[in-house]
């Protein structure tokens, strides 16, 4: 895959808002750029208010703060086992734009990827679908642990698009989880700053996250 010349204002968004409040839940760009596992600076591997040792130094002094990268955090294990319990919101997710996100970028037209690359700042040189400043917002998990690209092409389908594990985080602790504690191994409560990594004011004008919260992107889940 083709490298883009600077990827600086793609990441910009994400950067910064990883610790401007309490409530804050792993943004999985500032992972790459960090090169650090979402489990590194949160104590759970899908993000949240509660920081390690390295998120509480981070989150005071982000300059003098070292973020550890040998920490072991929750893979991502691809949208097939995420229906496997959750087939009603997985259906519903179907019919939603975010399950075309990569076929959106197969199919787009060289003139409008050439108007969003000049919105971004980066250089495209070839289709949309090999250049990393596009495709990492149209897959699951983009060069992140357990993420898209995978070796198996069973799991690298799974990763295409915007799938569950996209707006919830890696679900490998959540899996494998007893049954009391899966629901505290994943990001129940998406917030706009979440959604505004990709969905930015160059990329999405018209994105307004509290719009778009009320029509959801699946189906709710049952309680309990």
């Amino acid at each position: 895959m083709r490298r883009a010349i600077s990827l600086a204002a793609f990441l910009a968004v994400g950067a910064w808002v990883v610790f401007v409040t309490h409530q804050v839940w792993a943004v999985p760009r500032f992972a790459r750029e960090t090169k650090a596992a979402c489990a590194a600076c949160h104590t759970n591997p899908a993000g949240g208010a509660d920081l390690t040792g390295a998120g509480k130094a981070y989150q005071a002094d982000a300059a003098k703060a070292t973020v550890p990268t040998d920490v072991k955090g929750a893979e991502y294990v691809g949208s097939n086992k995420c229906r496997m319990c959750h087939l009603r919101e997985y259906r519903s997710w179907q019919a939603t734009r975010h399950a075309g996100a990569f076929a959106a970028l197969e199919k787009a037209d060289t003139s409008v990827v050439a108007q969003m690359a000049a919105k971004l700042k980066v250089e495209v040189t070839g289709p949309a679908s090999q250049e990393d400043a596009c495709v990492q917002c149209h897959v699951t998990g983009f060069q992140l642990a357990g993420g898209f690209p995978a070796a198996d092409s069973t799991k690298n389908a799974a990763l295409m698009n915007v799938t569950c594990e996209a707006c919830h985080g890696p679900g490998g602790k959540h899996v494998f989880a007893k049954a009391e504690d899966r629901k505290k191994m994943i990001n129940r409560a998406v917030t706009a700053k979440l959604c505004t990594q990709c969905h930015t004011p160059e990329m999405s004008p018209k994105f307004k996250f509290d719009e778009y919260k009320k029509l959801g992107v699946h189906a709710v889940p049952k309680a309990g």
